[in-house]
């Protein structure tokens, strides 16, 4: 009977009445993303915060100051930026980003205070680039 009553040029009507698959695949890509961002930037700011406990702990030697404010830095900003992009907010997402920056900006140009960290710094990058190229996905697929 629904066949008679459409036109032979109408297009078909969609049988699951949902049409936006893909920005929808697109946005879990996004917030699964986030979800493994979060767990790594947790477990970054409880190694953080393992070094200024042993730090604190040892009471022998004198650690250098930069080393200090640097691992404070990081063990409040990185599982704050965790929680956030957790919820997948977008707050969490400009913390995880300052973080990201600031750590290849301290191992590019202050070696000496964590050292080269060449893999933590690769995974930054490509993570950034990651989250640039999904945004762009959703938000493409959303004006469509």
């Amino acid at each position: 009977m629904l066949k008679l009553l459409r036109r032979k040029d109408a297009p078909p009507t969609p049988l699951t009445g949902r049409d936006d698959t893909h920005v929808t695949d697109w946005t879990q890509n996004l917030v699964l993303f986030f979800r493994i961002l979060a767990l790594f930037q947790l477990a970054k700011g409880m190694i953080h915060w393992g070094l200024l406990i042993s730090i604190s702990d040892a009471g022998t030697g004198r650690v250098a100051n930069e080393y200090l404010a640097a691992n404070i830095y990081f063990a409040v900003l990185d599982p704050v930026a965790g929680v956030g992009l957790w919820l997948t907010s977008s707050w969490g997402a400009v913390l995880w980003l300052l973080a990201a920056v600031s750590q290849i900006a301290i191992c590019l140009g202050f070696p000496e205070i964590f050292g080269p960290m060449w893999p933590l710094m690769a995974f930054n990058g490509v993570a950034i680039l990651f989250y640039i190229l999904l945004t762009w996905k959703v938000a493409q697929v959303s004006d469509d």
